[in-house]
């Protein structure tokens, strides 16, 4: 993929050092920062820590985030720190299986494997190369931001970096606290959250394990649904093991664990000369989310803004997503000699209804695995398995997460707040490459092969003030064309959708959801004609 074209904002009055600060440099605030920096926003990152956080935490990623990887441009090296997610097996009081998770068969809706288990130092690794890589971004680690404040046209940090007595006062347009659960930030702002009851000690472990015992160890991932003591096992790339393990009152303290504290919790699994115990830390698992996700000029993303218990791996995902769907909106803001409130607001209100619906989907799953009550425990499992000795069906986790349903998008239309299915396009020469590798991620018009050449002229220029473009999609096997703008699909996974929407044409934001569909090109042009109402102000700044 090219690289985005750098774009400059406007300023408004006077030059500030930045134009979006950023508090906290773990996934979140390092692919925030690397979807800004690739379109040229000036962006300053600070976070306390001298590099990578040391103790266990994400273990799991979806094709969410690969798609954000692949935007960022380091989705090919990641793939040696990645494998597809393992099925997941749920362990009765019994031992026997009374639930079954599984990804849905290729072709895959994003192009990427539904679940992957990941390296997240790894990943954060290459986040941070990518990031360092952008002469727009400056990071600063191992420094003290001690006060934030605003005022009606800038936000502002004091920090004191490293090895310096000084205290610096650095200015931005806009501030985003992606400084994790505890938020200084947060708290600074005097944002309440919501307790959506679900607190449970664990104990983490992750540990590189020898050939002897790895042929012991389950091969796929393994919920211990066990009154007397909940666990998790998770199978991770090479011969990298997870395991999760519910502690009970007082057991350990929070934070990091010696091995000799953590040994004890495995030996049902490993013992000593088994594996090398990599770290191991403890952690009460919480349901939270902020109340408030914006305060002015000053944005919260990633633990900052909630926290999701780790059973359906979308801890990480739900930052991720925060930093796509905030990302493209502060660009965009940014283009206005003054904010956009509309926009910037519409973050809240798609994204923590998103985080409400998914961490309980995650806590429903907690639940199942942290019951206690023996009798409990044993109602559940003939609940779930029933008393018949009939398999288990498997349920497709994909099937947890939900659309949009609110904010910038025309919920009027069918598949509006979805993301865009990403199929493979077949390329000159022969091969194929996925799609937003052949459009770029702005705003994209996406139509079938029904809507003819002057159409899509006519489309094209509907969507010119927002810099978007134009694709029409032949299905697969039909005959290659010289006509621009068109492409012809692999895997017909983007014709397939249409046609279940009884849809011709998809408009998609920049952050890959799904703005509207239209059976037309005149209800197509009435959409992009409403999304520029919303974006109109600085859209006139920028082409009036």
């Amino acid at each position: 993929m090219t690289e985005p074209e750098r774009t400059r904002p406007a300023q408004a009055g006077r030059d500030y050092d930045a134009d979006v600060l950023i508090v906290g440099m773990g996934p979140t605030g390092a692919a925030l920062a690397g979807l800004l920096g690739q379109h040229g926003i000036r962006t300053a990152v600070f976070d306390k820590l001298p590099g990578l956080y040391p103790l266990p935490r994400a273990a799991g990623m979806d094709h969410e985030v690969m798609r954000i990887a692949q935007e960022l441009q380091i989705a090919e090296a990641l793939q040696r720190h990645v494998v597809p997610y393992r099925a997941s097996e749920y362990h009765g009081v019994d031992g026997q299986v009374i639930k079954r998770l599984d990804s849905p068969p290729p072709p895959h809706r994003l192009g990427w494997d539904p679940m992957y288990a990941f390296d997240q130092p790894a990943f954060e690794n290459l986040l941070r190369e990518r990031v360092a890589a952008l002469p727009s971004v400056t990071v600063s680690l191992g420094c003290t931001v001690s006060r934030i404040g605003q005022d009606e046209e800038h936000a502002w940090v004091d920090v004191q970096r490293a090895d310096t007595t000084t205290i610096e006062r650095v200015t931005g347009r806009y501030l985003v606290g992606c400084d994790g659960g505890s938020s200084p930030v947060r708290q600074a702002l005097g944002i309440t959250l919501t307790d959506l009851e679900f607190h449970e000690d664990f104990l983490v472990v992750d540990a590189i394990v020898g050939d002897e015992a790895l042929s012991r160890l389950p091969a796929t991932q393994v919920q211990y649904c066990e009154p007397e003591r909940p666990s998790t096992f998770v199978v991770l790339a090479g011969h990298h093991r997870r395991w999760e393990i519910m502690l009970n009152p007082g057991e350990l303290v929070p934070g990091a664990v010696t091995d000799a504290e953590a040994w004890p919790f495995l030996e049902r699994w490993i013992k000593p000369g088994d594996a090398e115990l990599w770290r191991s830390a403890a952690y009460t698992f919480h349901g939270l989310v902020a109340d408030q996700w914006r305060s002015g000029r000053i944005l919260l993303a990633g633990d900052a803004a909630h926290m999701t218990p780790p059973f359906m791996a979308q801890g990480m995902a739900q930052g991720m997503r925060d930093a796509q769907n905030l990302a493209w909106k502060l660009r965009h803001a940014l283009m206005a000699p003054t904010a956009v409130p509309d926009l910037l607001d519409s973050y809240q209100l798609e994204r923590r209804p998103h985080v409400i619906a998914t961490t309980g989907h995650t806590i429903d799953l907690g639940r199942v695995i942290c019951e206690r009550d023996f009798n409990k425990a044993r109602a559940r499992d003939i609940e779930l398995r029933g008393a018949d000795d009939t398999a288990v069906p498997v349920t497709y986790r994909s099937t947890f997460l939900p659309p949009l349903a609110d904010g910038l998008i025309a919920t009027h239309t069918a598949g509006a707040g979805q993301i865009l299915p990403q199929p493979r396009v077949l390329v000159p020469g022969g091969g194929s490459v996925l799609l937003d590798e052949q459009s770029g991620c702005g705003f994209r018009v996406i139509t079938s092969a029904e809507v003819n050449p002057d159409d899509i002229a006519a489309l094209t220029k509907s969507i010119a003030p927002l810099d978007g473009s134009v694709i029409r999609l032949l299905p697969r096997n039909s005959v290659p064309t010289e006509e621009p703008c068109t492409v012809i699909e692999a895997d017909n996974l983007l014709t397939s959708w249409l046609t279940d929407l009884n849809r011709t044409i998809v408009i998609a934001r920049p952050d890959h959801i799904v703005y509207g569909t239209a059976a037309s090109t005149d209800e197509c042009q009435t959409l992009i004609a409403e999304l520029l109402t919303h974006l109109g102000s600085h859209m006139e700044s920028r082409h009036g």
